[in-house]
């Protein structure tokens, strides 16, 4: 005779530790900077289609920065033709930019709470 006995679990609570996630979110802010810095290549004349942009007169790579509150992490550059770059033109294909350096970021910063977030375009 086999007799089976279920024990039931007893409660599970998560509880978000704001200094671990804080940390983690910086930590993806400053991989993303590192590659979006990393990335660039460098001038005279104009990146391909589809790659990081090169740099010109610099305005762009010190101009990359990021953010992180108590939930998120944004990664940018104040340079006003940044846009430009990042969606493309009628006369320019799309580069590689923030979301980009965002997405290498996270890989790089994922450690154990990588399956447990998502990305998304704000």
């Amino acid at each position: 005779m086999i007799e089976i006995s279920f024990q039931p679990w007893t409660q599970f609570r998560a509880v978000k530790d704001k200094s671990s996630l804080q940390a983690w979110l910086d930590a993806i802010g400053e991989a993303a900077e590192a590659a979006f810095r990393g990335g660039m290549g460098s001038g005279p004349g104009h990146s391909a289609p589809g790659a990081w942009p090169n740099t010109q007169s610099g305005g762009l790579i010190d101009s990359i920065n990021h953010e992180t509150t108590s939930d998120s992490v944004t990664i940018g550059t104040s340079m006003p033709y940044s846009g430009f770059l990042r969606h493309g033109t009628s006369k320019m294909a799309r580069r590689k930019m923030s979301d980009n350096a965002l997405q290498e970021g996270m890989a790089a910063a994922s450690g154990n709470m990588g399956h447990w977030v998502h990305w998304s375009l704000g």
